[in-house]
C-alpha cells in the first residue's frame, strides 16, 4: 500500500490523500479518467501522474495540478498544462515500484498552516524571499508562477512552510539562555537566526559545511540547532520545547548516519529525548 496525494479537476474538491495497493494500475487509471502518463517532479524527489489521452479527450485544464508541475518541474513550466484529475506518488524505489508521496510535500499540503515563496537567482545564489505569506498552499504556488513569469533572473522557485511565530520565540528564548549562544556577536543571535531547511539532505548539507560561527541556528520542521562553538560543530538541540541535549553532527555526516538520527529525533517524544533514549 502506498499513500498518493490526489489532485481532483474540480476545484470545489479538496485535495487529498488516498491509499491505494502497490500496482494496482486500475486505480491509478480511474483517477485520472483513462490511460496514465508520468511526470517527474523535483524538491523533493516525486512523480505525477495524469491522463496520456486527456488533451485528445478535451479534459479541462487541472489548475493546482498544473502549478505544482510548474514550481516543481522547471522544464514544464510554461510549455504545457495538467489536464484532468492527477495525482503524485514517490519516486520509484530500488526495483522501479512506486512509493508514496514525500512525506515533506505531504506535510506541505495537507499540514501547513502559513506559506512562503522563496525564490534562487543568478544574481544572488542561495534562497531568498519577499515578505508575502499565504494561508493557501495554492495562492502561493501561483505567486511563486507569477514571479517565475515577470522576473527572468529567476533560476529556481519553491513554496516552503512560514516558521510557527511561537516556536520561533521558544527557540530564541531557549538560545539565549545558553550563556555561549547569547555571546554572539559577529552576527549576534536574533529571533531572525533561524534558517529554515525543507528536507534532510538540506538540512545535512547545511550543517555540513561546516565552520559556522556561535548563534547559527538551522532547523527542520520543528527541530532545531544552534551552534554553540566559534567555528565548530557542538549543536545546541531543541524539540518539544526543550533543550535537550548538545551534539556533534559532522561524523554522522561523513559516516553516512545522519538521515537516520534526524528521523529517530523526529519520531522521539519528549520523554525520550529527555531521557536521551532516541
Amino acid at each position: 500500500m502506498i499513500t498518493a496525494i490526489v489532485i481532483p479537476v474540480n476545484l470545489d474538491q479538496p485535495i487529498r490523500c488516498q491509499q491505494i495497493e502497490l500496482h494496482d494500475v486500475d486505480a491509478l487509471r480511474q483517477i485520472v479518467g483513462g490511460n496514465l502518463q508520468i511526470i517527474g517532479l523535483d524538491r523533493p524527489p516525486a512523480g505525477m501522474y495524469l491522463n496520456e489521452e486527456g488533451k485528445l479527450n478535451r479534459m479541462r485544464v487541472n489548475h493546482r495540478a498544473t502549478t505544482l508541475a510548474w514550481v516543481h518541474n522547471s522544464a514544464f513550466r510554461g510549455n504545457d498544462v495538467i489536464v484532468g484529475s492527477a495525482l503524485i506518488v514517490g519516486p520509484p524505489n530500488r526495483h522501479g515500484d512506486d512509493t508514496s508521496a514525500p512525506e515533506d510535500l505531504v506535510d506541505l499540503l495537507m499540514n501547513t498552516n502559513r506559506y512562503r515563496v522563496q525564490l534562487w537567482t543568478s544574481s544572488e545564489p542561495r534562497w531568498s524571499s519577499d515578505n508575502q505569506t499565504f494561508t493557501d498552499w495554492s495562492e502561493a504556488y501561483r505567486y511563486a508562477v507569477q514571479l517565475t513569469e515577470t522576473w527572468n533572473l529567476i533560476e529556481n522557485v519553491r513554496v516552503v512552510p512560514e516558521l510557527d511565530e511561537q516556536l520561533r520565540e521558544q527557540w530564541y528564548r531557549l538560545g539565549i539562555e545558553n550563556p555561549w549562544i547569547s555571546s554572539a556577536d559577529d552576527p549576534p543571535f536574533t529571533r531572525n537566526s533561524f534558517v529554515g531547511c525543507y528536507s534532510i539532505d538540506e538540512l545535512e548539507e547545511n550543517i555540513g559545511h561546516g565552520n559556522w560561527a556561535i548563534g547559527t541556528a538551522f532547523y527542520y520542521r520543528d527541530l532545531c540547532f544552534i551552534n554553540q562553538v566559534e567555528g565548530g560543530d557542538e549543536w545546541l538541540t531543541i524539540r518539544h520545547g526543550i533543550a535537550f541535549e548538545s551534539m556533534t553532527l559532522e561524523p554522522s555526516i561523513e559516516e553516512g548516519r545522519f538521515a537516520r538520527l534526524i528521523r529517530r529525533l523526529l519520531t522521539a517524544s519528549k520523554a525520550q529525548c529527555q531521557a536521551l533514549t532516541y
